[in-house]
């Protein structure tokens, strides 16, 4: 894995121009790059997911603060996971929405283009759903500073990460914290941070395998490409940079470079891709009339 920073240092030591303007100006073209890249495919890379619990009677629930668009929707109800289909016109929506009907057997999903809220039909009869959403992660720009105040703590196989000296917020969510230092299996290992509760804890996806005590520590923005291929935003900033300056040669060198690497970085991702093709087929509302699942009617 590479930082967003050490990316920019390395532009500037191939550009050969360590100003304070070619920092700014890496910054801008690596961000450049970042986004036209995520943008040419539907990277399973850039997927997350997030799971929570549904609250009786509360149809509507905010998506992912990260999600750009949502691609899937399962509901677990007790041992059973239901993937109701997505409708996508808001009028259809409209429609099967006409009556109110609260069920624990999900049948349909839509996201409102007004209010961003993920809803599923029918109304969730109970508390004990499990909803699952899977997303397209959003792409932003990337422009933090290391940070590697204070220390940390860690309890073995835990993910939470303790702090002392230290001033985390929840804009730190997203980045990877590196623990180093220790003697032990956590030096030169990054781990993304998923929760920050306060200004000293904070959570990582992976748990630490072992505990440490007042150990140094970086927090820095990761470069959001897989293992092998995080230079592909440099290669293009540096394809860019060359054509600026009228060197044509070294230009196209660096093209050739970024425009293979994403090639393969397709192939790869082609071949890692999953998942399960379902036909949509017709919007069948539930019949109120027919009650297969205990379902309750309201406002009738």
């Amino acid at each position: 894995m590479k930082s967003f920073n050490q990316t920019v240092s390395d532009f500037k030591i191939l550009s050969n121009d360590s100003s304070v303007a070619n920092d700014t100006l890496g910054k801008s073209l690596i961000n450049i790059a970042l986004h036209k890249v995520l943008a040419m495919s539907n990277w399973t890379f850039n997927k997350d997911s997030k799971t929570f619990s549904s609250v009786a009677s509360q149809q509507s629930y905010d998506p992912p603060y990260n999600a750009a668009r949502i691609e899937y929707v399962s509901v677990t109800f007790g041992s059973v996971v239901y993937v109701p289909k997505e409708v996508r016109d808001g009028k259809d929506w409209a429609i099967l929405n006409s009556v109110v009907v609260t069920s624990d057997v999900p049948q349909y999903w839509y996201v409102s283009n007004r209010t961003k809220k993920i809803s599923v039909f029918p109304v969730p009869a109970s508390v004990n759903q499990t909803w699952k959403i899977g997303f397209l992660k959003k792409n932003r720009d990337y422009s933090a500073s290391d940070y590697t105040t204070g220390t940390v703590t860690t309890t073995a196989n835990s993910t939470a990460i303790v702090g002392a000296g230290t001033s985390w917020n929840k804009a730190m969510i997203g980045r990877y914290i590196q623990i180093s230092g220790t003697n032990t299996i956590l030096d030169g290992f990054w781990f993304e941070i998923t929760a920050v509760t306060d200004t000293t804890h904070l959570t990582v996806r992976e748990f630490a395998p072992v505990a440490v005590a007042t150990a140094s520590y970086t927090l820095t923005e990761m470069m959001p490409f897989p293992d092998g291929f995080e230079e592909i935003p440099l290669w293009f900033a540096l394809d860019k940079y060359y054509q600026m300056k009228e060197k044509p040669v070294l230009a196209r060198e660096y093209e050739k470079m970024w425009t293979e690497s994403v090639a393969e970085m397709e192939r790869k991702d082609s071949r890692s891709a999953t998942g399960l093709l379902e036909k949509q087929g017709d919007l069948n509302p539930i019949d109120p009339n027919i009650n297969p699942w205990g379902i309750t009617i309201l406002n009738l």
